[in-house]
């Protein structure tokens, strides 16, 4: 947990630096006042064809009458299911920022018209954009009876499971038949790049990100379960809990293979090859020697979101699958 509240703060951290005519959802009990029956939704078990239906959140209940079309999210990480589900919101936190610095999810955002509610949130751009829904954060629960007054609003954790997201935003939306095909999709090539990695089986592979100065950072390793465990890839014992490494610690944990994670926040000149070229500890390493040292440039392979795995793997297979 601790883990997940770390990538959440580096997250906020960061961004803080940096008409549909009838509305298609209503607040809880809404749905009633007309004599409909909601159906109750709970992990996108539901058909995508039943509207109206209950969504059950950390809020409460909401009633959505029918499939949203102007959906709102004033939490940067919202956007990239919504993407995966190709269901793209008219407004959204971080807009920029996703530009910026996250070229994964940037290339899927291409041509789409999506209202920037900037870093924490404009109230008055996301009331001017007339969502039919919310889909909010956890960290906006306060703001909730707010949000509902703009449209009806549904609220999840910021760094739950990606599966589990995945399939609650699902939920609301209707398309629970395409989260349930994108995590097929994602386990069938789980399990067939990890039958092409076993010659690499035993070999430690770390994942980290460069802080310069000679420090880099790391993390525990559950929050890479879908590479490790997915991909069959070997742990490197010692870095299970993750944290601050200076290159003598990391030469001592000395990974087979080690990828390094843009530091989109402090950018090193040239990369972690270039600023450590000269060095004998870095040199003395495996995956140094061995030209086994892979650079990833969308920095959010180690966050929650599904579009990290679902890339991930596919980098990963791209490096280690030679």
């Amino acid at each position: 947990m601790k883990g997940k509240k770390t990538w959440v703060l580096l997250l906020l951290a960061v961004i803080m630096g940096m008409t549909a005519g009838c509305t298609g959802a209503d607040s809880a009990g809404g749905a009633k006042k007309n004599g409909e029956s909601p159906a109750a939704v709970a992990n996108g078990s539901t058909d995508s064809t039943m509207f109206p239906r209950t969504v059950k959140h950390m809020n409460g209940e909401t009633v959505v009458k029918a499939k949203p079309v102007k959906i709102a999210t004033p939490y940067i990480g919202f956007v990239d299911y919504l993407a995966v589900l190709d269901e793209y919101p008219i407004a959204a936190q971080g807009v920029t920022t996703i530009i910026r610095n996250f070229p994964n999810l940037s290339k899927r955002l291409e041509g789409k018209k999506i209202v920037d509610l900037g870093t924490e949130s404009d109230m008055e751009k996301l009331l001017a954009a007339q969502p039919d829904l919310i889909i909010a954060a956890n960290d906006m629960a306060e703001q909730y009876e707010k949000l509902s007054a703009i449209a009806p609003t549904v609220i999840f954790p910021q760094a739950g499971n990606w599966r589990e997201t995945l399939l609650q935003i699902a939920a609301v939306i209707g398309k629970e038949e395409k989260a349930k095909s994108v995590l097929a999709d994602f386990d069938a090539k789980s399990a067939a790049y990890k039958t092409k990695l076993v010659p690499h089986s035993e070999e430690p592979v770390l994942f980290a990100m460069y802080s310069g100065k000679d420090q880099f950072v790391t993390w525990e390793t559950e929050r890479f379960e879908p590479f490790y465990i997915g991909l069959g890839l070997k742990t490197v014992q010692g870095a299970e809990k993750g944290g601050q490494l200076t290159l003598e610690s990391l030469a001592a944990l000395n990974p087979d293979h080690l990828f390094v994670i843009n530091n989109w926040q402090n950018p090193v000149q040239g990369g972690v090859k270039e600023a450590l070229k000269d060095s004998k500890v870095w040199n003395s390493m495996n995956a140094v020697k061995n030209d086994r040292v892979y650079y990833l440039e969308d920095p959010s392979l180690p966050g929650p979101m599904a579009l990290a795995k679902i890339d991930g793997i596919e980098e990963i297979m791209k490096a280690m699958g030679k």
